[in-house]
């Protein structure tokens, strides 16, 4: 809750505060990501702005870096003679339009004024920026920006539910890879937050609620409360769906290059890399690392959560993690800035020869 409402408080303060400055979003000045002077910053820790920046996102990277690089170096040669499948690499690759198509139906669901070309295209921009935005605010901002400027208050609404019920999903799977690990503690605690999130944002106003919803802690996550409930509950059934479709991506890619090919009972291979899978979102969803950070957190974290009894299954789910990142991130975010640029350029050129 803290990280979903952080990321679009900002945008709200920062963004729309230049795009619609009569609007509501605009009068709010307060927030845990800007300085009194309105730069934007991390979270307010009474540090210099440098240190809070490096402990956010230098130290993270850097600790799993060389983590990932000491467990790598490690391995013998013939670990990196990899045996590729193409049949299951080919079905992840064919799972991509799938995947983006159900985010851009959620998109369009939330924000139903356009063509579904039209919200692919705002989709893909929004990736293509949460390359470089921390927290994924790079994809908000994308988002925003390429929506008409009269939707962009109920833009950021959209973008809310739409983080917020696809962080559920993964908040979900990652308690129940918790339970069935064995850690109960750990998956009963992540149980009960998932519970509390899904009843707030099905509407639940408990008392709690009332007292922290303005403070920096939660941002502006209580925005997403304001799309209609018909409409966040289709929300919330098209990113399960989608969270699926993911899951069978990277158990398809981990099986593609090899991964746990020693085990002979698939039920027992596909249950172990479902619960790494779970494990590993759960893990990535803490760090506030643009998708570009993400490179070496994303695999230090698989390695972390998903079994690797042999040197060849640490370099399976390298690659795997590797390849789903090119196919789901890097690939569609080119597609987006492309198709948004060529749009652009249109409006542009019909613009002017109807000013002619």
């Amino acid at each position: 809750m803290y990280l979903l409402g952080n990321r679009y408080h900002l945008i709200g303060n920062s963004y729309l505060s230049r795009v619609t400055p009569h609007s509501k979003t605009s009068a709010v000045r307060s927030s845990a990501w800007t300085s009194s002077n309105g730069r934007i910053g991390p979270v307010s820790l009474k540090l210099p702005r440098t240190i809070q920046w490096g402990v956010l996102f230098l130290l993270p990277m850097a600790a799993s870096g060389y983590w990932l690089y000491t467990r790598l170096a490690a391995l013998p040669a013939e670990a990196w003679q990899l045996t590729i499948y193409p049949l299951a690499l080919l079905g992840a690759v064919l799972l991509v339009p799938v995947n983006w198509w159900l985010e851009s139906l959620k998109w369009a669901e939330l924000l139903p004024w356009a063509r579904m070309a039209r919200r692919t295209r705002e989709v893909l921009y929004g990736t293509a920026w949460s390359m470089i935005g921390p927290f994924r605010l790079g994809a908000a901002v994308g988002r925003v920006a390429a929506v008409n400027k009269r939707e962009r208050n109920m833009a950021v609404r959209a973008f809310a539910t739409a983080c917020v019920s696809q962080w559920w999903c993964t908040i979900t799977a990652a308690a129940i890879g918790l339970l069935c690990a064995g850690f109960w503690g750990a998956g009963v605690s992540v149980a009960l937050i998932s519970g509390i999130t899904l009843g707030l944002y099905f509407g639940w106003t408990p008392s709690f609620w009332n007292a922290i919803k303005k403070s920096p802690l939660c941002g502006h996550w209580g925005l997403s409360r304001k799309i209609a409930t018909v409409r966040r509950r289709r929300a919330l059934t098209i990113s399960i769906a989608r969270f699926f479709v993911m899951m069978s991506q990277f158990a398809l890619l981990l099986n593609a290059f090899g991964h746990l090919s020693g085990w002979t009972h698939y039920i027992d291979r596909f249950f172990a890399q479902g619960q790494g899978v779970a494990l590993t979102w759960g893990l990535t969803s803490l760090a506030p690392m643009p998708a570009f950070g993400d490179l070496g957190l994303r695999e230090a974290a698989a390695l972390l959560a998903i079994a690797t009894p042999t040197p060849a299954d640490v370099t399976a789910v390298v690659a795997a993690t590797l390849t789903l990142w090119v196919i789901n991130l890097f690939i569609p975010s080119i597609v987006g800035l492309v198709w948004h640029w060529n749009a652009q350029r249109r409006e542009s050129g019909l613009g002017a020869n109807f000013g002619a």
